[in-house]
């Protein structure tokens, strides 16, 4: 009987999210809270409030006691007054969306809000979360000000993701009602597929073929910011005392030629495997500040290097389904 009625529950609440959703539509970027998307109802205090009301009114009623008549209307009144400042604390709220930045799969995504409040008085204890989320980010907003919000979301899988609708609500000024709006945002969280271990990816494109030799003190490849360890011959002392930043210059022999990163390379192994290994070969690559391109199904990426480029291919990774017949 629980499992029915949970099942029951979970039915009902997906018909008022789909209604919810069919009545707002996709939300845009940077919205505004209008009053007729502002649901409110009490909270658990606020109904054991209104019983007390309610019992303390039926005993003035039966004694003819003036003081508990005059208590009772008193606590209501208060009652209704919360109505009004709990469900003025979210209308006319605008909320920008910032998005968030890449992160690998099993990390946790931090989505970034900013809340603009252009009223003379403040907005307070606000809280955003996700739907079917518990973990929520609460604040305060000053008069005429704004304020960046950070959500966190995990991210499950490597791909595309699209994020739940975003809850936004207050329980101010008493607790004893809740106001909460849906935002159903176009919006997506991209997860990297998660690194294969070092041991497990070293680059397959090794010196003889790829013509790029380890270190060396034959031609200059640029500078590099200083790691412990670097010696003190090779500082850029000019960068140094112009800029402050720590540089090194850096010297690789052989010629230079870019690094493929291919995905016949290596073992046959399992599509995830392969894409794992992949990507750590990307940050292999990205980190040795190497010129390497990508070759999977369907997508060849030129050699280049720089953030870009690792994100570049770190997302043609995420984004990859293989075919059947390459995954073996």
């Amino acid at each position: 009987m629980v499992a029915g009625l949970a099942a029951l529950n979970d039915r009902f609440g997906r018909a008022l999210r789909a209604w919810a959703k069919r009545r707002q539509g996709i939300d845009p970027p940077d919205i505004e809270l209008q009053s007729r998307r502002i649901y409110i109802l009490p909270t658990r205090s606020g109904l054991i409030f209104g019983a007390i009301v309610f019992v303390m009114l039926l005993g003035a009623m039966n004694y003819n006691n003036n003081l508990g008549f005059a208590l009772s209307f008193l606590l209501a009144a208060v009652g209704i007054v919360s109505i009004h400042h709990c469900h003025d604390n979210l209308a006319q709220l605008r909320i920008a969306t910032l998005g968030a930045e890449p992160v690998f799969a099993g990390d946790t995504w931090k989505f970034r809000f900013v809340l603009h409040h252009e009223r003379a008085r403040a907005r307070w204890q606000l809280r955003l979360s996700w739907d079917g989320n518990k973990r929520e980010t609460c604040a305060d907003i000053d008069p005429s000000m704004q304020r960046i919000f950070e959500l966190p979301l995990d991210a499950p899988r490597r791909g595309l993701h699209a994020v739940p609708r975003l809850r936004v609500a207050s329980c101010y000024p008493l607790g004893l009602l809740e106001a909460w709006s849906w935002l159903n945002l176009d919006l997506n969280g991209l997860a990297y597929p998660r690194p294969a271990g070092d041991s497990a990816a070293t680059l397959v494109a090794d010196q003889a073929a790829s013509g790029l030799s380890a270190a060396g003190d034959d031609d200059y490849w640029g500078t590099r910011q200083w790691r412990p360890g670097d010696s003190p011959r090779r500082m850029a002392w000019k960068a140094l005392a112009r800029t402050g930043q720590k540089l090194v210059h850096e010297y690789r022999g052989g010629s230079g030629a870019p690094v493929w990163i291919d995905w016949d390379s290596g073992p046959d192994d399992a599509a995830e495997t392969r894409i794992a290994r992949l990507a750590r070969q990307v940050l292999q690559a990205h980190a040795a500040g190497t010129d390497y391109g990508l070759r999977i199904p369907g997508v060849v990426l030129n050699p280049d290097q720089g953030p870009e480029q690792r994100h570049r291919c770190l997302r043609a990774l995420a984004l990859l389904n293989p075919a059947p017949d390459a995954t073996s």
